[in-house]
């Protein structure tokens, strides 16, 4: 495996490392910090740590950037409402 591969395997891991356990936290933050479906968490709640590194080492990127777009005129405090607890995380 050569070195961008090693690399992007690893960025991949902590990567969805990270979200597993942002959905296991909070599913509603987790879906808007990373963009994710209901579908995407359910199935990402589960993941085992051997499933996530088999996962990681697909040669191919699973981080996306999403441009945050907001308009000029929406104040930033509108966003942290978008992160209240709503009560879905205690199942």
């Amino acid at each position: 495996m050569s070195t961008f591969d090693e690399d992007l395997a690893q960025l991949n891991f902590e990567y969805l490392i990270l979200a597993r356990d942002a959905i296991r936290s909070n599913p509603l933050e987790a879906a808007w910090r990373f963009g994710l479906t209901q579908n995407q968490i359910s199935m990402m709640e589960t993941l085992t740590v051997e499933k996530i590194k088999n996962l990681a080492c697909t040669s191919r990127a699973v981080v996306s950037l999403l441009p945050l777009q907001t308009p000029i005129h929406m104040a930033p405090s509108l966003h942290g409402a978008l992160l209240i607890h709503t009560g879905y995380a205690e199942r």
